[in-house]
């Protein structure tokens, strides 16, 4: 027999008063105030205790069951507190010792929690304005989501840390999970453009939006509803959606492009055997084949591009988790990366190894969106990967010069920013959009 659902207020009194949560506390006397544990699941601290209160209630507002997605359960407890008037007083979700949030007592129920004993009419008033309530937040969140020294092909040593898959994930058995979506079934056959040997050099980030992204004549209203309206379909639940276009280059010049449809990501390797792509079942990423280098005319360019796809291996991970793109290499030739192709900074950036490495997060994107509406630059939107050489280069060398390298547009976000280059930043002023922006951040 199902159990009623209980009133959040007096359930969440007694689960900060019990102590059994850790974190979970008051932080004034006059237990108006409390704290809650908000630490994001990719990070390589997070475990099981994380999500506890989240976990519970969950359980007892699903009549005993709940999602076995985590990030849901954090979802509908915020979703929760903002229906019931909690406000936020403090945000350190991102305090490397101690990511947490503090959030206020609603003032109308006081310190002695909300009154059981209301009249069925009251009661039935009460769940109505809270559906409606629902409904309007689900909607306003919807809105919202030279080469022989360069060379780097030996199993070193590794120096960097990542981060470990959240352990809602890792608790989903008989299923793969990346970015909380079940897998297979969220691959579709990639485009591939056949004789894509183009003797013109890297492409550079546009400037202007792709035909048809927008229509001509809009006002500022416009754009900012067109943006909206493309960053609701960017966003499923906790998760940020993007299709993968891959372009492949081999000292400057294009030898293939395709794109991939599966959102969870792609693999790099060198199967001169695989027409297309594949789906890998135990990952659920694309497998991308790197082009044989049989048209390179210079011998030693062509011996030391084999070399490299040679030693490629299990290839290189680059895939969607909830709002981060990670990074991840499995094979013997080190992958370096950066958000340019002109990247000056002279400071390799090396992918690792040992774990799955946090690259993008999709909320900085969201900031700079926000930035650019300021005044500021506009975000990047495409990722320039450097196989067995470092990059960006400690000597200044350009990419072009640069044996392997590879160039990912994430289309949802080329797309969104597309649209805002093309509006300018007056058209992202307005508070609607603001708003939603922030408080995209914030579910981030």
């Amino acid at each position: 027999m199902a159990h009623p659902k209980p009133l959040l207020i007096p359930w969440l009194r007694e689960q900060i008063d019990s102590c059994k949560y850790p974190g979970v506390q008051w932080t004034n006397p006059e237990q108006t105030e409390f704290c809650i544990p908000w630490k994001h699941a990719l990070r390589q601290d997070s475990s099981n205790t994380d999500v506890l209160i989240f976990k519970a209630w969950a359980e007892v507002s699903g009549n005993g069951q709940a999602p076995r997605d985590a990030s849901i359960w954090k979802r509908n407890f915020r979703s929760a507190l903002r229906v019931k008037g909690f406000k936020l007083v403090s945000d350190s979700k991102n305090d490397a010792a101690n990511p947490h949030k503090v959030f206020r007592w609603p003032e109308e129920s006081g310190s002695g929690g909300e009154d059981t004993q209301v009249s069925c009419s009251v009661f039935i008033f009460r769940i109505i304005i809270q559906l409606v309530y629902l409904s309007e937040c689900t909607a306003g969140h919807d809105i919202l989501q030279e080469c022989l020294n360069n060379l780097n092909i030996s199993p070193g040593a590794e120096g960097t840390a990542g981060f470990e898959f959240p352990s809602e994930q890792q608790q989903l058995q008989n299923q793969v999970v990346i970015g909380g979506h079940p897998l297979p079934g969220q691959q579709q056959d990639p485009v591939m453009f056949e004789g894509a040997a183009s003797e013109t050099g890297l492409s550079e980030q546009p400037a202007c939006p792709m035909g048809g992204a927008v229509g001509g004549g809009y006002d500022d209203g416009q754009y900012a509803a067109q943006f909206l309206q493309t960053v609701n379909k960017t966003r499923d639940g906790d998760s940020f959606k993007t299709h993968f276009r891959i372009s492949v280059y081999y000292r400057g010049v294009k030898v293939s492009e395709q794109l991939v449809e599966n959102e969870a990501g792609f693999c790099l390797v060198y199967r001169p055997e695989l027409i297309g792509t594949v789906l890998n079942p135990e990952t659920g990423l694309s497998v991308v084949s790197l082009p044989q280098p049989n048209g390179i005319l210079d011998q030693t360019q062509a011996m030391l591009t084999q070399r490299i796809l040679d030693m490629l291996g299990d290839g290189l991970d680059v895939g969607v988790s909830g709002h981060v793109v990670y990074g991840q290499r499995r094979g013997d030739t080190k992958a370096f990366w950066s958000f340019s192709k002109f990247d000056s900074s002279r400071q390799p950036q090396e992918i690792s190894k040992l774990h799955p490495q946090p690259l993008y997060m999709f909320r900085d994107f969201i900031k700079g969106i926000i930035d650019f509406s300021n005044g500021g630059k506009c975000p990047p939107c495409f990722m320039y990967f450097c196989l067995g050489e470092k990059w960006p280069d400690p000597d200044g060398r350009p990419l072009e010069k640069k044996l392997i390298s590879v160039e990912v547009a994430l289309t949802s976000m080329e797309l969104l920013k597309n649209i805002a280059v093309e509006g300018g930043a007056s058209s992202l002023q307005s508070v609607e959009l603001q708003v939603s922006l922030e408080e995209m951040m914030e579910l981030c």
